[in-house]
């Protein structure tokens, strides 16, 4: 159990997760369907809460967040074995009051583990006034 706890804190064996969205163009006032996959790495652990964020980085890397959801759970992540969260992400529809041409869209999943490990993944999108 020492070696898996010590693969952990070295980020050695982890969970990995990617986001599958419906759709990769979306429109102000619209929803981002998507769900989130996770694999579990070489240890048994737990997921505690998972947050989805709708966020504009500009080109100096300064992200503001636009959207946000967060679910709290408690779901085993088992070794080798894949689970899968759906969620769906409201688009504001002022959203062009955030947009410019030097911020891009992107959204980012948080996966936080038991032990207080996170997954960050960031995943552009574009989104067009009324499509």
């Amino acid at each position: 159990m020492l070696f898996q706890q010590r693969l952990l804190k070295s980020k050695i064996g982890m969970p990995k997760a990617w986001l599958h969205l419906d759709n990769h163009v979306y429109a102000n006032g619209g929803c981002i369907n998507g769900q989130i996959e996770v694999k579990g790495g070489r240890a048994k652990n737990k997921i505690k809460r998972y947050d989805i964020d709708l966020i504009t980085v500009d080109h100096k890397k300064k992200e503001e967040t636009i959207n946000s959801r967060s679910v709290f759970c408690s779901h085993d992540c088992s070794p080798d074995k894949t689970g899968t969260f759906s969620f769906v992400l409201n688009i504001p529809e002022n959203i062009e009051e955030k947009a410019s041409d030097h911020k891009k869209f992107c959204v980012m999943i948080r996966v936080v583990m038991e032990n207080a490990q996170s997954i960050i993944q960031k995943y552009p999108i574009i989104i067009k006034p009324f499509l």
